[in-house]
């Protein structure tokens, strides 16, 4: 018998049990129970049809995982490229450049290499013109993000500490079109083993260059044309500064403030000790004396090599003096709040700005 005749005999049937008084009462007893009328047939029929309802949501809902998979495949290759293709973007050369927190000055011939830590970049005084020699980025880890220290290069163009990339950098001579240097022009020499280049030193004879590393905590050496930098000292260097009798002077803002290093023993002498300064910044050393910025008291301490120290300079102009550097008539010092470098005379401590805002 098919499986519809089945269906409408089991129907005549039970319609047949309803007139029997028998089946009413024992209906009545399951009436809070009522059994289901329908047949398998219905049933299996319902049953199939919502089958194929949720193989079809399942499918669909497939699809549209896998067409969001592929989504977020192709903006995983996209975005990275977009990112580096922003970056790489060359900033616009018509931004004017500002000086924004001068923290390192050096002395190159009759001229002054000033590191701008946020503008960020390195300015170039002479005379009364002020240039911008290196143009930074304001990208992350990327070449001159972060410079802390300069120094001029004995064979021309100048060496820049830059700890966004852990790096040491020569940058050459500025072109004839008076353009700044491009951030990324200028050539790594320690393939980023230095953390945190605080200061900078070239040796005498124009060798070596002699860093202060503020993650290391100590003092590294490496050939001027680049190469792994070696120990020297276990000295905590936030200035560097070559004396005539080639001793290296450093400063440090720990308890021992200032040292004296032989670099061919690589033997360290604290020579003044206990702390006299608030917190050190910077460290030049010219003639028979060196200088220390105090950050915190606002003021130039001078030291001899006897260890004998005092406070030379505290004059109001000084707000956050930071980085020194020193010729036979002057001492250059940069100042953080003040957004200028300063000239002080070194007998009459007469005091002249050198930057322009």
């Amino acid at each position: 018998m098919g499986q519809f005749q089945m269906a409408v005999s089991r129907y005549h049937s039970v319609a047949s049990c309803r007139t029997n008084p028998v089946h009413q009462a024992r209906s009545r007893r399951t009436s809070l129970y009522p059994q289901p009328r329908v047949s398998s047939f219905i049933l299996r029929i319902d049953t199939t049809t919502t089958m194929n309802k949720l193989c079809l949501i399942v499918t669909n809902s497939h699809a549209i995982i896998a067409s969001r998979i592929r989504v977020a495949a192709v903006l995983m290759l996209v975005f990275p490229i977009a990112t580096a293709f922003a970056q790489e973007k060359e900033q616009p050369k018509e931004t004017p450049a500002k000086v924004t927190y001068p923290r390192d000055v050096a002395v190159d011939s009759d001229a002054l290499l000033v590191v701008d830590l946020d503008l960020p970049g390195i300015w170039r005084i002479a005379g009364d013109e002020q240039t911008l020699y290196v143009r930074g980025t304001k990208f992350l880890r990327k070449p001159m993000n972060r410079p802390w220290c300069v120094v001029p290069h004995p064979a021309g163009g100048i060496l820049v500490g830059d700890s966004a990339t852990r790096e040491i950098y020569a940058f050459p001579e500025p072109g004839e079109d008076g353009e700044p240097l491009a951030s990324d022009s200028g050539k790594p020499l320690n393939d980023g083993y230095v953390g945190v280049p605080m200061a900078l030193a070239v040796s005498p004879d124009g060798k070596t260059i002699y860093v202060g590393d503020a993650e290391k905590r100590a003092v590294f050496s490496l050939p001027i044309e680049g190469g792994k930098p070696e120990l020297v000292a276990r000295v905590n260097a936030r200035g560097l500064s070559f004396d005539d009798d080639g001793n290296l002077w450093a400063v440090t803002p720990d308890a021992e403030a200032v040292y004296r290093i032989d670099v061919t023993s690589k033997k360290a002498d604290a020579i003044v000790k206990e702390r006299p300064y608030q917190f050190p910044g910077g460290l030049t050393w010219s003639g028979d004396e060196g200088f220390v910025s105090d950050v915190y008291g606002k003021s130039i301490w001078r030291f001899t090599a006897d260890g004998k120290t005092e406070k030379w300079f505290d004059g109001d102009e000084l707000s956050k003096p930071v980085g020194l550097a020193s010729d036979a008539k002057f001492v250059y010092v940069t100042d953080a709040d003040k957004k200028q470098t300063f000239q002080i005379d070194r007998k009459t401590k007469e005091v002249k700005g050198r930057m322009k805002p």
